[in-house]
C-alpha cells in the first residue's frame, strides 16, 4: 500500500496518474471526503498537521510519497517554517508507529554555500528530518519544473507571454537546470522498483545550464515571440510578486517565496541516475515542445 500526500496538488496529481497505470494500491491523504471511483485508489480524511489522523493514514502503508510544503503569507515565513517542521515531524512520528519502510520525497535544490532563501532553507530542513529519521528514503531534488500548472512555470510563461518589457534584477545571472515534469515524475514513479535509489538523494535536471535572463530569452525565443530585456538594480520581491500574481493563475505569496529564492543557484551535482533508470531527461526545447503540444490537445 502507498500513502500519497498532495494527490491534488502539480506533482501529486501527476504521480497519482503515473501510479494508478501500475495498478498499485494508493491510498490518498486528503482533508475532505472523495470518492475516486477507482477500485485501487481510495482516500483518507487527514491533516499533516493532525498526527493521530497520520496514525491512521499509515496504517498498513509501505511507501509514504511526501509532497506537502507550506507557503505562507509573505510576513509569515516563521509561521511555515514551523507548519513545515510539525508536519514532517508529525509524518514520520506515525511512519515509524506504523512500521512504515520508505519515504519518497521530492524537494528543492540547494547550495551549501549559500545563505538559502526562507523557503529552501525551510525546504532543506524537512529534506535533514527524513534522512535522519531512520526510516529508508528517496529524495530527488529539483530547480524550476516545466510543466503547466506549476508555480514556477505559470509564473514564468506569464512574465514572458504578457510582458513585451521583462525587467531583470539582481537574480539574472542565477544559474538554474530546469527539468521537463514528465521526466521528474517519471523518476518518482520508476523508483519504487529501483533498491539502488534507497537511502540516496538526487538532484536532477536536463543537460543544460541556464541563467534565469536566458531561461526567460530562450522560452520566448521557442514561443516566436520578441521581447525586451531591462536590467533593473535590486530585487524588488514585492512589486514583481504583486504584478505577476495579478497576471498570473499562481498565488502572489507564492511568487514572492520564489522570487525570493531566485537568488540561489540551482545546479546538479554528478549521479549515476542514468545507469539506475536508463534514460536522461529532454533537452529544455524539447520540454517547451512537449507543453505546447500539451496545450494544443
Amino acid at each position: 500500500m502507498i500513502l500519497l500526500t498532495g494527490a491534488t496538488g502539480f506533482i501529486g496529481g501527476h504521480v497519482l496518474k503515473a501510479l494508478s497505470e501500475k495498478n498499485l494500491q494508493i491510498r490518498c491523504l486528503s482533508r475532505k471526503s472523495i470518492n475516486s471511483g477507482n477500485p485501487n485508489i481510495s482516500y483518507v480524511t487527514g491533516d499533516v498537521l493532525d498526527y493521530e489522523s497520520l496514525v491512521k493514514a499509515t496504517k498498513g502503508v509501505d511507501t509514504v510519497y511526501y509532497f506537502i510544503h507550506m507557503m505562507g503569507k509573505q510576513k509569515e515565513q516563521e509561521k511555515f517554517e514551523v507548519l513545515d517542521r510539525i508536519a514532517i515531524t508529525n509524518m514520520v512520528r506515525a511512519c515509524k508507529a506504523n512500521s512504515v519502510k520508505r519515504i519518497i520525497h521530492l524537494t528543492g535544490m540547494s547550495n551549501p554555500q549559500e545563505k538559502l532563501s526562507h523557503h529552501l532553507a525551510s525546504r532543506k530542513e524537512v529534506e535533514e528530518i527524513i534522512r535522519n529519521s531512520g526510516i529508508n528514503y528517496t529524495i530527488f531534488r529539483a530547480s524550476v519544473i516545466l510543466g503547466k500548472g506549476g508555480a514556477a512555470f505559470e509564473t514564468l510563461d506569464t512574465a514572458v507571454r504578457k510582458l513585451p518589457v521583462i525587467p531583470v534584477f539582481n537574480w539574472q545571472k542565477t544559474k538554474v537546470q530546469p527539468i521537463y515534469i514528465g521526466d521528474v515524475i517519471r523518476y518518482l514513479a520508476e523508483c519504487l522498483d529501483k533498491s539502488e535509489t534507497i537511502n540516496r538523494s538526487f538532484d536532477i535536471g536536463c543537460s543544460e545550464i541556464l541563467t534565469y535572463r536566458e531561461l526567460m530569452q530562450q522560452y520566448a525565443k521557442e514561443l516566436g515571440l520578441k521581447r525586451v530585456f531591462i536590467q533593473i538594480p535590486g530585487s524588488w520581491h514585492r512589486v514583481s510578486a504583486y504584478m505577476l500574481g495579478r497576471l498570473a493563475p499562481v498565488n502572489p505569496d507564492v511568487i514572492y517565496w520564489l522570487i525570493e529564492s531566485l537568488r540561489n543557484t540551482m545546479v546538479c551535482e554528478p549521479n549515476d541516475l542514468k545507469r539506475i533508470f536508463g534514460f536522461e531527461p529532454v533537452s529544455f526545447k524539447e520540454s517547451i515542445r512537449k507543453i505546447s503540444e500539451q496545450v494544443s490537445e
